[in-house]
């Protein structure tokens, strides 16, 4: 599950930083565009010369932005092959290759998600840890009632139920032949034997008094102490599981806060830049205004784009502390339960494993 989680933090942090270079591309072509503008108007004899500059100097802005992104990009790729492959960077086909993300950040408009009630009892049953822990106290409550019976009397009916066969040679010194004996080899022995001719039944009750069994006595209070501390490791365990739900909720419905005012700030940003737009075109609006609301909105872009990927792992962090974080990302481990591996039938290349 911690590995799932944390593959899964570091895809989402490559999507981000994906999305965010797209961003700076487009904050790239639109102080292009006000360069193109602004050297066309100088030409025309519209502007002075200096807004030229000013235009280009922010398309370096711009670009400079869009290089940090791209190497933002390159330098996640690494992480996340050196974590998903064996080999890691060693090979030279994972060294060069490129992970191209086929998933997007996605926010719903409603949270589907239960009550926190919900959660937490959810939680209480899938989580693995919590059943490891209730499955030792389990063990510690068989070991005590083990050493509890040592304490104890101990009264035991025995019962013994015996076929006997007897025959052979007749002993030459004998003057008289048993009633009942008779002569003959293994077989007639056997016969006896499955006939009964010669049962014998023993029953009786045998009683154990410990008398001061200290070994005993002190295995009792071990096994109880033992059972105490497992018991309270496993309370521990429970309100561990119960804090990490409540505090994974309780950041879910911050990072969607953000998100929204995030998504809001950007709506606002758009429209001032598409009416600052307009003021340009007509000569009512300077070329440094249009600068500043350009750069307003790329960051007001970057800040969304932020803000969804810290939603999106907000949501892997509830999926963990609930304990279904396998089942939605469709990870299956019955393998490991029965002893063995299945093998594809068409295996792929080493590279590619």
């Amino acid at each position: 599950m911690d590995t799932v989680a944390g593959i899964a933090r570091l895809y989402t942090d490559l999507v981000s930083l994906n999305e965010d270079v797209k961003v700076k591309e487009e904050a790239l072509r639109l102080a292009q565009r006000l360069y193109e503008d602004n050297r066309n108007q100088v030409d025309q004899g519209t502007q002075a010369p200096i807004e030229v500059t000013r235009a280009n100097a922010a398309v370096s802005v711009s670009r400079q932005a869009l290089i940090v992104a791209q190497g933002l990009v390159r330098q996640q790729e690494l992480i996340l092959k050196t974590a998903i492959t064996r080999g890691g960077l060693t090979n030279p086909d994972v060294l060069t290759a490129h992970i191209v993300p086929t998933d997007t950040l996605t926010v719903p408009d409603q949270e589907s998600d239960p009550a926190l009630p919900e959660l937490l009892a959810e939680a209480l049953q899938k989580r693995p840890d919590l059943a490891g822990a209730s499955l030792q106290v389990e063990n510690s409550e068989i070991s005590l009632k083990g050493s509890l019976n040592a304490v104890k009397p101990q009264l035991d009916l025995v019962g013994t139920v015996q076929n006997s066969g007897m025959a052979g040679d007749l002993n030459p010194l004998a003057s008289t032949l048993p009633g009942g004996l008779a002569l003959g080899g293994y077989g007639t022995t056997l016969c006896q034997v499955f006939r009964r001719d010669y049962p014998t039944y023993e029953i009786g009750l045998q009683l154990n008094l410990p008398l001061r069994n200290r070994v005993a006595q002190a295995d009792a209070v071990r096994d109880e102490l033992q059972l105490k501390q497992t018991q309270v490791r496993r309370q521990q365990f429970e309100d561990q599981v119960r804090l990490e739900v409540a505090d994974a909720e309780e950041s879910l419905l911050q990072a969607r806060a953000s998100y929204e005012a995030a998504v809001e700030a950007r709506r606002l940003q758009d429209q001032s830049v598409n009416v600052e737009q307009q003021t340009f075109d007509v000569g009512l609006s300077t070329n440094l205004l249009m600068i500043q609301y350009e750069n307003y909105l790329a960051q007001a872009r970057s800040t969304e784009v932020a803000a969804k990927g810290a939603y999106v792992k907000t949501k892997i962090a509830l999926q963990r502390a609930i304990g279904t974080i396998l089942d939605e990302n469709h990870v299956v481990i019955d393998e490991a339960y029965r002893g063995n591996v299945a093998r594809p039938a068409d295996p792929l290349p080493k590279a590619d494993r």
